[in-house]
């Protein structure tokens, strides 16, 4: 069973993405019906597009995994000082065991470390093992798991059509920023399974809401800016609204259809849990 926590179903199915969009997105100017605009600006040759099809083969960002739980997406390839591989997915993707809490929502609360040889198998969709489990952690805001990869596994931390990172997204803003990921997402892999979405503004130092279409099977997907930087990963879909009244701030809107855990602080978990420093592996 693909696996994504539903949270309120959006009343429409796709946010018009050109609607958040202002007239600065190109420095060429025309006239249309009589009025100035911005002409669409041309990709460079080379520039991956926003949209996309074609398959994930292997073990990266935008690959599948399966576990005991159900079958989800890798994000990002992170490297510890020992040289120990790591990958990425969502933490609701893999089973903490007997030891979990509940919050007032009803919704399962865990964390846990898996000493080598301990955790939870990893499978690619053929149901070969790739790794096992090392780290998960849910416990809203974060949504985060590390899976150790077997070191005779080859690994790439390309994103299926967008590239590899080449670094993180540290900075915050209050204006439109433009997000990539490829995933899963059942009914949707066959068809465009790399996506682009947009966020209002980044007003939480630990998620983020955007405007994008997300299914079943893209939990755990990587999420980066449009020049490359990882900012987190998608755990979410349905009509997604900050609790504070009204949800802005000078950081920008907090609204969206997909809920993203930023990876900065989860990662920083991550390696304070495992006891070893966790480098993003990047582009180069």
């Amino acid at each position: 069973m693909r696996t994504l926590r539903i949270l309120i179903a959006a009343p429409l199915a796709v946010i018009a993405v050109g609607s958040f969009l202002t007239g600065d997105a190109s420095a060429h100017s025309s006239i249309l019906r009589g009025l100035p605009c911005s002409l669409t600006p041309v990709p460079a040759a080379g520039e991956p597009t926003p949209l996309g099809a074609g398959r994930c083969p292997g073990v990266r960002p935008g690959g599948r995994v399966l576990s005991e739980v159900g079958d989800c997406t890798l994000n990002f390839l992170f490297r510890g000082r020992d040289g120990t591989r790591y990958i990425g997915t969502a933490g609701h993707c893999v089973a903490a065991g007997d030891d979990y809490t509940f919050d007032q929502h009803g919704n399962a609360r865990f964390e846990r470390v898996w000493a080598l040889g301990t955790g939870p198998v990893a499978m690619d969709p053929a149901g070969r093992r790739f790794g096992e489990f090392a780290y998960v952690v849910k416990h809203d805001p974060k949504d985060f798991a590390l899976i150790r990869l077997d070191p005779e596994v080859p690994a790439s931390p390309e994103m299926c059509h967008f590239g590899a990172p080449h670094g993180f997204y540290s900075t915050d803003t209050a204006r439109v920023l433009s997000l990539r990921y490829y995933g899963n997402g059942q009914g949707i892999s066959d068809v465009t399974p790399a996506r682009s979405a947009v966020a209002l503004g980044t007003p939480d130092p630990d998620h983020l809401y955007a405007a994008g279409l997300a299914a079943p099977g893209d939990s755990g997907a990587g999420v980066m800016t449009a020049d490359g930087l990882a900012v987190g990963v998608l755990v979410t879909t349905g009509y997604q609204l900050r609790d504070a009244s009204p949800p802005v701030s000078a950081k920008g809107l907090d609204v969206g259809t997909m809920g993203i855990t930023r990876l900065e602080p989860q990662l920083a978990r991550a390696s304070e849990k495992l006891g070893v420093a966790l480098k993003l592996v990047t582009a180069g």
